[in-house]
């Protein structure tokens, strides 16, 4: 069956015109964020930052009404960078954002009047594959060589970090090459212009069928991967909006694990891939890493932020556990709900 990259059809891309923030932001400068909350609504938008089947929770929350039926009003949209994360936030262009915490970090240690919260984590590794050419392998052999990736400060720019960290590398043994977006990493690795690229399945998977190969993967590394994000303001005047969301991203978890079918249509029908071996491979690979209580580990959120700080970006918190509300999730726990989920 021939491959299609597609749009995924849930999502509406954001265009979030707040360069100068960005900037900003990257480069450890104090950014004041004036756009106001909205008033206590049960309508959100939450924002992603890549294609992929590592959000297979919110494409099966939207395929199957779970949003609704906790009686929420929600539009998903695709942003075009895990950079565009935190301006959309600070613009209330998204109420709820999910991306990398080395992405949110930097904001959340440099804007003020804006405080930021992580609500409920549903991946703690990072979820990323290397694709590269049939001679590459893993280990001293990638050095030197051109890894294609998608933005600065995305979960698969970390992810390089982190083996360089683990390795014992420098950051000059690597070559960098960051593209955009992960279908122009695709492009880029099947015209030669990278030796790999760091991408989620299904994306750098289809790959193989071009002759390329599975160089990694990085999941033995632990990270707080796709962290929900929200302000605080928002936070606090939307309680209830926040309650049935966690409470939806914990029926949505469940329904990944237990409902394998459920779960590889709707990494089909949004993740950019119409193959359907792709999408197995794909749930096959995650379904390992969804959790089941997607409670936010701070001790994950702290080396995130160490790493932010190590790369020049900010000034490290006395104490970065005031970043994580599980309240949340907590209650859920406490109160059964989610252990019967797996009954």
């Amino acid at each position: 069956m021939p491959l299609s990259l597609r749009r995924p059809r849930i999502a509406t891309r954001l265009s979030v015109p707040l360069i100068a923030v960005l900037a900003l932001t990257a480069s450890g400068c104090a950014v004041t964020g004036s756009a106001s909350v909205r008033p206590s609504s049960m309508k959100m938008t939450i924002g992603y930052t890549a294609i992929g089947a590592a959000y297979s929770d919110l494409y099966i929350c939207e395929d199957k009404g779970i949003f609704k039926k906790n009686g929420l009003d929600v539009k998903i949209t695709l942003l075009n960078s895990s950079s565009q994360l935190v301006a959309a936030l600070v613009s209330n262009s998204v109420q709820i954002g999910v991306g990398a915490t080395t992405a949110t970090a930097a904001g959340a240690m440099n804007l003020k009047g804006v405080d930021l919260r992580y609500i409920a984590l549903p991946i703690n590794r990072y979820y990323m594959e290397m694709w590269g050419k049939k001679s590459l392998k893993p280990g001293d052999d990638l050095k030197g060589k051109k890894i294609g990736l998608s933005s600065p400060g995305s979960l698969g720019d970390a992810a390089v970090d982190a083996l360089i960290k683990k390795n014992g590398w420098s950051q000059k043994d690597l070559q960098k090459i960051y593209l955009k977006s992960s279908p122009a990493e695709v492009s880029a690795l099947e015209n030669g212009a990278v030796d790999a690229i760091v991408t989620q399945p299904p994306t750098g998977t289809k790959t193989r069928e071009k002759g390329f190969k599975k160089v990694l993967d990085f999941t033995d590394l632990p990270t707080a991967a796709n962290a929900y994000t929200v302000k605080t303001d928002y936070l606090s005047a939307n309680g209830n909006a926040v309650a049935a969301f966690t409470k939806s991203e914990a029926q949505c978890l469940a329904l990944l694990h237990n409902d394998r079918e459920a779960a590889v249509q709707s990494i089909m029908k949004h993740s950019g891939v119409d193959n359907r071996s792709l999408a197995e491979y794909s749930y096959d690979f995650f379904n390992r890493l969804w959790a089941k209580d997607p409670r936010v580990d701070p001790r994950l959120v702290r080396e995130s932020f160490a790493a932010t700080v190590a790369k020049g970006v900010g000034k490290m918190p006395d104490n970065t556990d005031v970043f994580v509300d599980n309240t949340y999730v907590d209650k859920l726990k406490a109160s059964g709900y989610i252990n019967s989920l797996y009954r």
